[in-house]
């Protein structure tokens, strides 16, 4: 598993954890509940937005390391259906 961030340093806004041997990609942010809990618990003690398998993952630029994970400011998911945008905010695309 490998873990990135997703927004800026100073407050990321998601933590999206990825499997690459099984390809599946799970998207978390933090909620009132897990607010009080260490910086890396607090998101994944969080609300899972998002379980689902990828195709491709792109970087929109190159992850740096940042705590215990890596952090970027956008990921791009490709998923047979569409694609998944994580930055400020998760949107989900579909092909029509």
């Amino acid at each position: 598993m490998t873990s990135f961030f997703v927004g800026d340093r100073l407050k990321p806004f998601f933590l999206v954890e990825i499997y690459p041997n099984k390809k599946i990609v799970s998207i978390y942010k933090p909620d009132k509940y897990s607010k009080n809990e260490d910086f890396y618990e607090k998101y994944a003690l969080g609300k899972l937005l998002i379980t689902t398998k990828y195709n491709d993952i792109i970087f929109v630029k190159k992850p740096v390391s940042y705590k215990n994970a890596l952090l970027v400011p956008e990921i791009i998911l490709k998923t047979k259906t569409g694609c998944i945008i994580v930055s400020k905010t998760v949107e989900e695309y579909t092909k029509k």
